[in-house]
């Protein structure tokens, strides 16, 4: 199969966000279980739980990945604390799906097939995440990420340069007439 995906120098905001973002943006309250892996595209995708229990993943893609970093070490710590809560016999730290982070993510819904063992189809659906907000170790809100870079209108964008010609022109004949 041949790969059709431009070379990373040529891809602009307005074109990754078109890429990522095809469906209608909204705000999502999502519990971030600390495990992470990343797909063939190399962006981060995290297990995260929405009501009423459904798995998910979250996924932070582009640009977007370095302001994840923030967030990554925020669910590092929270692990590391989980450990230390299972290592003294805490029983409700053992499974990692007990560790949860709440946070507020703003992007878009991506459903996906991939087939099980046996060969069916299984759905299951992964969130594109734009933007984030997560509360802090000191209790401060921090919010990362940006809003999906909307297409700009070509049309408006041609009326806009022409009416510039016109003005110009103008310009220049009643300069000329003086």
């Amino acid at each position: 199969m041949t790969n059709r995906r431009r070379p990373p120098s040529q891809i602009t905001p307005q074109i990754e966000d078109a890429g990522l973002f095809k469906r209608e943006v909204r705000d999502v309250p999502v519990e971030l279980v600390p495990v992470f892996s990343r797909n063939n595209r190399r962006d981060l995708v995290v297990k995260g739980i929405v009501r009423p229990g459904t798995e998910i993943e979250v996924v932070f893609a582009g640009r977007r990945l370095r302001e994840a970093a923030a967030l990554v070490e925020r669910m590092k710590k929270l692990r590391a604390q989980g450990v230390r809560a299972a290592m003294t016999g805490h029983d409700a730290m053992v499974r990692i799906q007990q560790l949860r982070l709440p946070v507020q993510v703003r992007g878009t819904w991506r459903l996906r097939f991939e087939p099980d063992t046996s060969g069916w189809e299984v759905k299951s659906y992964q969130l594109l995440a734009a933007q984030w907000a997560f509360t802090d170790l000191d209790g401060s809100t921090v919010v990362c990420g940006w809003p999906p870079e909307q297409p700009q209108d070509r049309r408006l964008e041609r009326a806009r340069a022409a009416r510039a010609r016109q003005a110009a022109t103008l310009a220049a004949t009643a300069a000329r007439s003086r």
